[in-house]
């Protein structure tokens, strides 16, 4: 399911923004950036991502805005300050130039003078970034949960379509067995041209032919399927790999109930039936 959450947090150092997006995936994924200093925070980050996310493609990028009033001290480099010194006073007597060689001249060389920055302690950090993730988190989860409610509304709903659809079957598979006995009546006795049938031997064909066409068995499994897909979309915890458990289980009954269809309804009903599971099976890829 896709989501996205963002949050801000203010430090001495400077300010931190916390952006979180995840998109559609069979797995866990996480992709996690930090600014440099803050590397070192990355295991306690994807901590923090898979206690609270079990599926999806989660990204977390982390931005740092420094904060200018934070004083920094200056390094001076003295050794290459000397060496300038040194190297300027030579050429000065080689070009025979006159003036002096100011300490302003020297501090203006490149590299002589630089802002020493301290790296943050990111122990001292975390607590501030872990909230700030916590917040961008909670907003991406919710945004997966509104997408979760849609997608659970439209998935009761094809789970009704597939009740009616497996009624049908079972309507139909019985329906079959009558026509096939008044077929098959109508065909002996037109071969027999006016002799007796034998109804011990029509009994035992329509016996056999309904063995064969049976789903009984199949289209109880199947509705107790039925009922554990909408069980599980009920439950608060990950369901997703239970409900592609189900679908299997699901298909694997319906190709059942398709090899022992008897007649062009029954088999359309059972394509109707597989097309459903599949619509399922692309919605529970997403489902955490």
């Amino acid at each position: 399911m896709t989501g996205f959450g963002r949050a801000e947090a203010n430090s001495k150092y400077g300010r931190f923004t916390v952006e979180v997006s995840s998109v559609n995936s069979r797995f866990l994924e996480l992709v996690v950036r930090l600014p440099r200093p803050l590397t070192a925070l990355e295991p306690q980050v994807r901590e923090v991502l898979s206690g609270s996310v079990k599926r999806g493609k989660v990204s977390l990028f982390v931005n740092l805005a420094e904060n200018g009033s934070v004083a920094h001290e200056a390094i001076i480099n003295r050794e290459l300050a000397r060496s300038y010194h040194r190297q300027l006073l030579k050429l000065k007597r080689e070009l025979k130039l006159e003036g002096s060689i100011s300490l302003t001249d020297l501090l203006m060389l490149p590299e002589v003078t630089r802002p020493a920055q301290a790296e943050p302690d990111v122990e001292v950090l975390w607590p501030t970034i872990k909230k700030a993730i916590s917040k961008s988190v909670k907003m991406m989860r919710a945004m997966r949960l509104r997408e979760g409610k849609a997608m659970a509304s439209d998935m009761k709903h094809r789970l009704k379509i597939m009740t009616g659809l497996i009624g049908d079957i079972d309507k139909g598979t019985a329906d079959a067995v009558e026509t096939y006995k008044a077929k098959l009546s109508a065909r002996i006795s037109e071969l027999l041209n006016g002799q007796k049938l034998d109804p011990a031997r029509l009994e035992e064909e329509i016996a056999v032919f309904a063995d064969k066409t049976d789903i009984a068995e199949e289209s109880l499994r199947f509705r107790s399927h039925i009922d554990q897909f909408a069980g599980a979309l009920r439950q608060t915890d990950a369901a997703g790999r239970r409900l592609n458990f189900i679908l299997q289980e699901m298909n694997r009954e319906a190709n059942t109930i398709g090899s022992k269809a008897s007649d062009f309804d029954i088999s359309s009903k059972v394509i109707s039936l597989k097309e459903e599971i599949e619509r399922l099976r692309e919605q529970a890829q997403n489902v955490e």
